[in-house]
């Protein structure tokens, strides 16, 4: 699973001593556990898919926030923010699915 890959790139940061991008991953992985949760209360097993659908979440959110702060002149949060989406498409190109295509997965059949 990917999301274990992930979880191991902590440590990795951790000896690099990248603290920013350390930050993103260990809130992602919070974000993460929190759909973990959810699914458990529901039976169901965390999949990549999942953990994907976070990451597309993230994504959504920080081009969403990068707009307002680009309209409100906030350039100190603008960079902020540009830094943290270049962080999580980036853990995004781990995945086998594409990002622009919403609830493409594979495996999975388009409704018809």
């Amino acid at each position: 699973m990917i999301y274990n890959d992930l979880r191991k790139m902590v440590f990795e940061l951790q000896k690099n001593g990248d603290t920013f991008k350390l930050g993103v991953l260990r809130y992602f992985i919070s974000q993460v556990q929190n759909k973990e949760i959810e699914l458990r209360e529901q039976q169901k097993e965390l999949t990549d898919e999942d953990v994907f659908r976070v990451i597309k979440k993230q994504i959504k959110n920080r081009k969403e926030t990068l707009e307002l702060y680009k309209k409100g002149g906030r350039n100190d949060l603008v960079e902020k923010d540009e830094k943290e989406l270049a962080i999580y498409e980036e853990f995004a190109k781990l995945f086998p699915f594409e990002l622009e295509s919403p609830g493409n997965f594979p495996n999975r059949n388009p409704a018809k």
